[in-house]
């Protein structure tokens, strides 16, 4: 009887260790977010965005991380309330290798388009002036003040993209400058 107790004491006290994940499990968990759990051959053949982008049609929103006053992390606290909202954001895969994202605002609205460059790098493009109308930056604003806030705007709106889906309601942008964008999918109606 001591024997089985003794017996029973140990396993529950290695039972946290046998559970806690070794470093292959994590390697394969780090694969499965940044290769989209495809293998390399895979991934480098322009596969991730049959696996990245599938079945992302729908309204999704920004999440805000922490608030940049208090530190507060809301991590999609306010997902449902925003997904009311004209902050929703429409995507659409239109192809294996493309991603659009288009705004719901009740004024004039954009399109972003992302193209497959290699691996999980994209290649964004916002078209100028709808995204200039929308911002505020239309053709009615002349002079070199507007025309560097159009160019910065450009500069950030445009270029290299990295997208991962850690899971089928989350997607992520990340870009040389910025900190990272990452979308929930808002709630079926």
């Amino acid at each position: 009887m001591r024997l089985s107790a003794t017996c029973l004491s140990l396993f529950m006290l290695t039972f946290p260790a046998a559970a806690a994940e070794t470093i292959a499990d994590q390697a394969q968990h780090a694969y499965d977010v940044f290769a989209g759990g495809l293998s390399q051959q895979a991934f480098l053949s322009a596969e991730l965005g049959q696996t990245a982008f599938r079945n992302v049609a729908g309204n999704w929103v920004r999440l805000n991380g922490p608030d940049s006053k208090t530190g507060t992390e809301t991590y999609g606290a306010d997902t449902e309330k925003q997904c009311k909202t004209p902050a929703t954001l429409t995507l659409a895969s239109p192809t294996p290798m493309s991603l659009t994202l288009t705004t719901n605002l009740k004024g004039t609205n954009f399109t972003q388009s992302y193209e497959l460059i290699a691996g999980s790098t994209f290649g964004e493009h916002t078209d100028p002036l709808s995204y200039f109308a929308a911002v505020g930056l239309g053709p009615d604003k002349v002079g070199d003040s507007f025309d560097q806030q159009r160019a910065l705007l450009l500069s950030v709106a445009n270029g290299l993209v990295q997208i991962y889906r850690p899971s089928d309601d989350i997607l992520v942008l990340t870009r040389d400058r910025g900190y990272p964008i990452v979308l929930a999918r808002c709630p079926a109606k």
